[in-house]
């Protein structure tokens, strides 16, 4: 199907939070198409046989076997539907355009799979009883979790930049894995780095700052996003995701809770709604005398 020497790391072997995944070190020069397309592919290809004779064995043995289960005949009609998408939706080596016409239909397709299969897991929850669970419920809780860890995934690795990774885009793998620690010290590490002679003694030199180094970095990022009671300072889109950033600076206080507060308060968050998107508030306060970020806020909206 493809070359397994430039396949990507089976989503078992994803990356933890802070590092930078095996995908990027070996396949620098994929486009982001590629990656969640070869991704998809090598999940499939180590996981399709197991999910074959799962569902074959099932189907043959139900009427001993999984219509034995409360609410089996539901839980079959899922196991159907979720094979069903996976034979005509996945089983592609080119996704784009054999089956879908852009990368952004595939997303919004993995996407409403993700969510109808979260829906219906409290099917497979009910049976869930310990030790006694059935086979039946035992490997199709594991394949479930598999394909959403993989679907997961793919939005990660989608969200990457597609040339060689720098240090400075760290950052963007950052926000994708909501380690928002981890984004805040390597800003902090960005402006140590700014001359004392440079440096401004403003708000506004530290928002330009902010703005410039994430637009450099690849994020889809807007300032000034003006709302209907308020202009927000910066918002960073993602596939899956949205950050919106207030920024405050004072000479030594700490304002990130003010930030925040101010993010919450005027209900920035309320123009994403419609999105569906899981919305995050962060809260930065740059301090005149450290030069550098003093602290930060940070909630789930």
């Amino acid at each position: 199907m493809f070359d397994r020497k430039k396949s990507v790391p089976k989503f078992a072997t994803s990356p933890s939070a802070g590092t930078l995944p095996a995908i990027i070190e070996t396949s620098v020069n994929m486009t982001r198409l590629n990656r969640i397309e070869t991704y998809l592919n090598d999940f499939l290809e180590n996981n399709i046989f197991e999910l074959d004779l799962f569902y074959r064995t099932t189907q043959e043995q139900r009427q001993w076997g999984i219509y034995k289960l409360e609410n089996g005949a539901e839980i079959l009609d899922f196991l159907n539907s979720v094979n069903s998408n996976i034979e005509e939706h996945l089983k592609y080596p080119s996704l784009v355009p054999n089956r879908f016409t852009t990368p952004d239909e595939l997303l919004t397709f993995l996407k409403n799979f993700k969510e109808y299969i979260e829906k219906n897991s409290y099917l497979l929850n009910e049976n869930e009883i310990n030790e006694k669970t059935s086979y039946i419920i035992r490997d199709f809780i594991e394949f479930k979790n598999k394909i959403i860890k993989a679907i997961d995934y793919t939005f990660e690795i989608y969200d990457l930049e597609d040339e060689n990774i720098l240090l400075y885009q760290q950052l963007r793998y950052h926000l994708i894995k909501e380690n928002v620690h981890l984004f805040v010290e390597d800003l902090k590490s960005i402006f140590s780095s700014v001359s004392y002679a440079i440096a401004k003694e403003s708000e506004g030199y530290y928002h330009a700052n902010v703005y410039l180094i994430l637009k450099l970095l690849g994020f889809e990022i807007i300032p000034e996003d003006t709302t209907n009671i308020g202009r927000i300072d910066c918002v960073i889109r993602f596939s899956n995701k949205i950050y919106i950033l207030e920024f405050k600076f004072s000479l030594d206080s700490d304002d990130s809770q003010e930030a925040l507060d101010q993010i919450i308060e005027k209900e920035y968050a309320s123009k994403y709604k419609l999105e569906k998107k899981p919305i995050f508030a962060l809260g930065i306060s740059f301090n005149q005398n450290i030069r550098n970020i003093k602290n930060y806020k940070f909630q789930k909206l």
